[in-house]
């Protein structure tokens, strides 16, 4: 089942054990400025089934605006996960820390 969640909706998933976050961000991106569970993982690998990921786990994809994540949800929602894809991505998030204040 695939979802479009908000940044709000998305910072509870941070915190459980059965949340998978995958950064869809280049390298680069990652390494400036990453959600602390997050994953850095190439949309590449999701676009051609070269992934191994675990069923029992709900993903959360990021991406810089939200495009990338939501390619990548769609095609693993095809797939069985459980996928969640956060709307605005990293900038929605930054954005959102900033204005309340969080670091």
């Amino acid at each position: 089942m695939m979802e479009v969640i908000t940044v709000e909706e998305a910072l509870p998933l941070e915190k459980q054990d059965n949340v998978l976050i995958m950064d869809l961000r280049p390298p680069e991106s990652y390494q400036q400025f990453h959600i602390e569970k997050a994953i850095p993982y190439s949309l590449d690998k999701i676009e051609n089934g070269d992934y191994c990921l675990p069923e029992e786990y709900c993903i959360v994809l990021y991406c810089e605006k939200g495009g990338l994540s939501l390619i990548g949800a769609r095609l693993l929602d095809k797939e069985g996960f459980c996928v969640k894809s956060v709307v605005g991505g990293m900038q929605a998030y930054r954005s959102y820390r900033k204005k309340n204040g969080l670091t």
